[in-house]
């Protein structure tokens, strides 16, 4: 049966995109269009037959329920109702239809029909779902974010534009914080001292230049006027959609100060060694002033030549003296000039000499007329040339010869110190240089650290020979400039 009412809209309802449909008071399909044949992948005919396959498609789409719901808008006198429902597609898929139904009423209001759309919302609903799923991951993971900077034992702060929006319970503690709400929005020069300003002022410049941080060591204020040193790393990240900083710091102020008293022990230890040589060397122009002295008094003329001696020992007490305070001199008050290195060297072999004749040790020096001119800090200089001939005389247990050569070899020269001691094997050498590994018994394996960091400061480099029990051979490279100037 095709009602007449129909008539009027069939170009509409054949041309619609969605699917639609009549049906009839008992559940019988009055009258379809092509597109909800398209929509459950049936044709017509096989919708419209009375065989078992129709009436399970018919079952599938709600016809029942609809005829059901028709009534009961007629019992609440309701002309529409919308539900949703799902429907498994020949193919296999599950679609998820929006289906609403209308009462069609003649012109005297009597009920004549329903009329029903079947729209699919099945892309629709799994972009809810995808939403919805993606929601709640980004929830657990931003949970789970949380949860690891809240356990995290080293201290971590995320900062925009310098301004701290986020420090975990080890940072709070760290900076002697009470809670998150009292650093909340406070600049990070605040906490870093103000003697790194400038370092922390670079750091910013090579952010928003390259996005380059790495890392640094501050000397930070804590909130309560605690100073401390922290050393750490920052990297750029997104926190809460927006880009930001995330610092992880580790307090190393208890590191630094026993690095300071090692430092301190090593500096002491050092001077003690060398004290005995010193005051051998000392010793000797002393007994020989006091001897002439004394002949002075018993002579019955005045003799130039012992004024002479007295005034040579005298210069070579002062110049020991002037050594020990050029050492005693804080490192960072020097400036690099172009140096000769051959009067250098004379003059550090000179002051080693008391200490190696304690051991009948004799030091050789480089045989060169010309001068060899390097630019760098002078004190520094006899500061790695004393600590090369003090390792080579307590390397060898009495008498023999160490060696000091110094070669040019094109635009660098070669500065060997080589002693007759015990060497060492590869396994040691290659141990050298590492935080407090040391051959000697009674060392804290920081002076050659302080060498090694001298020599790379001034483009120089430090290679290593040895034999055991034949000796060791250190050899200091250096850039040679042409001429003082």
């Amino acid at each position: 049966m095709y009602p007449n009412e129909v008539q009027s809209y069939d170009f509409a309802f054949t041309q619609a995109k969605i699917g639609m449909a009549l049906i009839s008071f008992d559940g019988t399909l009055l009258q379809l269009n092509s597109a909800l044949c398209n929509l459950l992948g049936y044709d017509q005919n096989e919708l419209n037959s009375t065989s078992q396959p129709s009436r399970t498609i018919l079952k599938q789409i709600q016809i029942l329920e609809i005829v059901q719901l028709g009534k009961w808008m007629q019992s609440m006198d309701i002309d529409k109702h919308q539900f949703e429902h799902y429907y498994y597609h020949p193919s296999g898929q599950r679609l998820y239809l929006d289906i609403s139904i209308s009462v069609i009423r003649d012109g005297k209001d009597a009920p004549l029909y329903y009329f029903t759309q079947f729209e699919n919302n099945t892309t629709m609903r799994l972009m809810e779902s995808k939403l919805q799923y993606s929601e709640s991951y980004l929830i657990e993971k931003d949970d789970s974010f949380q949860q690891l900077l809240e356990g995290l034992p080293l201290s971590l702060l995320i900062t925009k534009h310098g301004i701290i929006q986020y420090i975990n319970p080890a940072g709070l503690q760290l900076i002697q914080a009470e809670s998150l709400d009292e650093v909340l929005g406070l600049s990070t020069n605040t906490i870093v001292d103000t003697s790194n300003y400038e370092i922390l002022t670079e750091r910013r410049k090579n952010y928003y230049s390259s996005a380059a941080i790495g890392s640094v060591c501050y000397q930070i204020q804590c909130l309560n006027g605690q100073q401390k040193y922290v050393d750490g790393f920052s990297l750029p990240i997104t926190y809460k959609g927006e880009s930001a900083i995330v610092g992880i710091f580790k307090d190393i102020s208890e590191q630094m100060l026993k690095e300071e008293r090692l430092m301190q022990s090593e500096k002491l230890s050092t001077a003690g060694q060398l004290a005995a040589g010193i005051a051998h060397e000392i010793r000797n122009p002393l007994t020989a002033i006091n001897g002439f002295i004394k002949l002075l008094r018993t002579s019955e003329r005045k003799n130039d030549n012992y004024f002479s001696i007295i005034e040579s020992e005298l210069k070579r007490i002062e110049f020991i003296v002037n050594e020990l305070l050029v050492l005693s001199k804080p490192q960072g008050s020097h400036t690099s000039k172009p140096i000769d290195l051959l009067p250098l060297l004379e003059q550090v072999i000179t002051f080693m000499n008391g200490e190696a004749a304690l051991k009948n040790i004799e030091i050789l020096p480089p045989y060169l007329e010309q001068s060899i001119w390097i630019h760098g800090e002078a004190n520094q200089m006899k500061q790695v040339f004393i600590n090369l001939l003090k390792n080579a005389i307590e390397a060898m247990n009495s008498s023999g010869v160490i060696r000091i050569h110094a070669r040019p070899f094109d635009n660098e020269v070669r500065i060997s110190v080589q002693d007759e001691g015990c060497g060492m094997t590869q396994e040691q050498i290659n141990a050298l240089g590492k935080p407090f590994y040391t051959t000697k018994e009674t060392g804290t394996g920081l002076g050659f650290m302080i060498m090694h960091n001298i020599v790379h400061n001034h483009g120089g480099s430090i290679t290593i020979e040895s034999t055991p029990q034949q000796g060791t051979t250190f050899t200091v490279t250096f850039p040679i400039i042409a001429t003082e100037e």
